[in-house]
């Protein structure tokens, strides 16, 4: 999905960032030339198109996408006021989304209320809503005759009331500050920020609330004439005290607004800086707090607590609105998050973790599941390499790495990985893999037209994919779960059946893989040192470069009638035609063992004693 911003100014670079932080190809168009990417007559190529500019200047920008923009484009309006605008999109030939964002450019978006006014039924739609969701963006609803009239009150009478009250105090306001409490210093600096922007903006909203305002101001004069008598003024209070009943924490909203002071006696920077940090500790505080909240609702979805695709993109949003050093930045935020998760984990009495290979709907986390019946030990690694890294460090007490596979065989890359760390295994499961034909509908499959999935499992399928899906295009992926994320109406994934559950999808054909007895066999690993316990002893070895040698090795297993169940040779990446030896072999060595290995080898290296493993304990 293209996504062109027209209009790059304060909510426009707002949008424009938003997108581009999570993958998307966004660029943007503005009248200023150095605010552009793309000139008027390239708009062509775009799939939604943010419609950005000032509401005076909307008419204008629409003839201008009329005339250059492709009409299967969406729109995206984002005006204020909707009765004036929504006409133009009305007429202007295009499919088009109204949203209202409650918050400005320099706002998160965490939180802040996104009012959709109209909508036209597009799937563009509904991914551009998810992604605010996701960014924890409250999307709330409101019929578009609906929209001004509740507008008039919630901007037309708070933005009147500031502009009053800076209008009223105006010659004295300078005076005044420098005794003022903290709600004198909150409604100053919101009077500063409407009163620093475009009037013209908050013209229309004032004239769109004319009618309410006069109603306000009746209202206020009757309200003066009560607060002169005590009991009424007493039963005013008890009277709103049963509806305003959210008074938690307003000491954080009102010390807030000494982080945007500015002093220059040493004793009051010093007195800043003291004021900054108590409120930073406050507000790592709830956040902790926030998190033993999160950690209850995903045990109740079954989530994992740690989802790291999600931390990432806060991350980057956070540094790409910053121009301090983005590691350090980086860091701060990570030990934040890294502080919330270990409440998390403490609520929920997970005591260890285990990395898998992700995402969720993997062969992986099906495995895991199988061990541990939860997802919220699981940490989700995007490579082989990263989950044994992450043991390594510490960062996890275990890992689950695929070994083999009955039909493609070893998984190498996990294999020299063993070599060259410091983990060992000390537990093996086998998964039974079962492929199946998904859609998002049922559909007969001389209407399927493209087949996605990672490669492996296409070639697992490919017989199948001959007799029965010769007309359609195979697209390789990075893994089967994310095949899912592609499919449309005229599509098709090969993925597990667990998979098909997870993301509620349609199995047209179960078990289409062409060798029925498909296994994948995993190795459970942590970092060395642990007791080790099993009948399997699996080591890798190296031998002189001379007639016999291997066999010398193998004469040692033979006169002691231990049964070798794997053996495999691997470059020593020393030199051409250096190898080392991987072997299985079921049993424990002792000291003996050991002893005579020694005499026929250059080195050995054992990276685990193990058996079979049901289920695993994290608690």
């Amino acid at each position: 999905m293209k996504i062109l911003i027209f209009g790059v100014g304060g909510m426009g670079r707002f949008f424009k960032e938003f997108f581009r932080v999570r993958g998307y190809d966004v660029r943007g168009y503005d009248t200023i030339k150095d605010r552009r990417d793309v000139e008027l007559e390239e708009i062509s190529n775009f799939d939604v198109i943010f419609v950005c500019v000032p509401m005076e200047c909307i008419k204008d920008a629409l003839e201008d996408i009329r005339k250059y923009a492709n009409r299967n484009a969406l729109l995206v309006d984002i005006s204020t006021i909707k009765s004036d605008i929504l006409p133009y999109f009305d007429n202007s030939g295009f499919d088009y989304m109204s949203i209202h964002p409650m918050f400005g450019p320099k706002s998160d978006i965490g939180l802040s209320n996104i009012i959709v006014v109209h909508r036209s039924g597009r799937k563009e739609e509904d991914v551009i809503l998810e992604e605010f969701r996701k960014a924890g963006a409250v999307i709330s609803y409101l019929p578009r005759e609906r929209h001004d009239e509740v507008m008039a009150e919630i901007q037309g009478l708070s933005h009147f009331t500031l502009i009053a009250l800076a209008d009223f105090l105006k010659n004295r306001v300078g005076e005044l500050i420098n005794y003022a409490s903290p709600i004198f210093c909150v409604l100053y600096k919101l009077a500063s920020r409407i009163v620093s922007q475009n009037w013209r903006m908050y013209l229309k909203i004032q004239k769109n609330a004319e009618e309410k305002r006069e109603e306000f101001l009746r209202h206020v004069i009757s309200l003066n004439e009560r607060l002169k008598d005590e009991r009424e003024f007493k039963k005013l209070f008890e009277n709103l005290r049963n509806v305003y009943v959210d008074r938690g924490e307003s000491t954080i909203i009102l010390d807030s607004y000494k982080a945007t002071l500015d002093v220059n006696d040493l004793n009051l920077v010093r007195g800043y800086i003291r004021a900054l940090d108590s409120l930073i500790l406050r507000l790592i505080e709830r956040r902790v707090e926030t998190g033993r909240k999160v950690a209850e609702i995903k045990k109740e979805r079954n989530e994992p607590i740690e989802i790291t695709d999600v931390e990432e993109i806060k991350i980057r949003d956070l540094i790409a609105n910053t121009h301090l050093n983005p590691i350090l930045i980086y860091r701060i935020f990570d030990s934040l998050m890294t502080l919330t998760k270990e409440e998390e984990y403490r609520v929920l009495g997970v005591n260890r973790k285990l990395a898998i290979l992700g995402p969720m709907g993997s062969f992986s986390e099906e495995m895991a599941l199988r061990l541990v019946g939860s997802r919220l030990p699981l940490i989700y690694c995007k490579t082989t390499d990263e989950i044994i890294r992450a043991v390594e460090r510490g960062k996890v007490d275990y890992g689950l790495v695929p070994i083999e596979n009955s039909i493609n065989g070893t998984v190498l890359p996990v294999l020299d990985a063993l070599l060259n760390s410091n983990v060992e295994v000390f537990g093996e499961c086998e998964l039974e893999v079962v492929h199946c034909l998904t859609a998002k509908r049922e559909m007969p499959l001389k209407e399927v037209k493209v087949v996605y999935s990672h490669p492996q499992a296409i070639a697992q399928c490919i017989n199948f994919i001959n007799n029965y899906l010769p007309h359609a295009e195979i697209r390789y992926t990075t893994s089967t779960s994310d095949a899912i994320k592609l499919l449309d109406e005229n599509s098709v994934a090969i993925t597990s059946e667990y998979a098909a559950r997870l993301h509620r999808l349609c199995i047209l054909r179960k078990g289409i893989q062409d060798v029925k007895n498909n296994v994948t066999r995993f190795y459970l690993i942590r970092r060395k040192g642990g007791e080790r316990r099993g009948r399997i002893t699996a080591m890798f070895f190296g031998v002189e470069d001379r007639v016999g040698a291997l066999k010398d090795v193998l004469e040692v297993f033979y006169k002691k009638n231990i049964n070798m169940r794997k053996l495999e040779s691997r470059p020593a990446k020393t030199s051409l035609g250096d190898y080392v030896f991987f072997v299985e072999i079921e049993k424990a060595l002792d000291e003996d063992d050991l002893n005579e290995l020694k005499e026929v080898t250059t080195f050995y290296k054992i990276i685990g004693v193990f058996d079979r493993v049901e289920s695993l304990n994290l608690d």
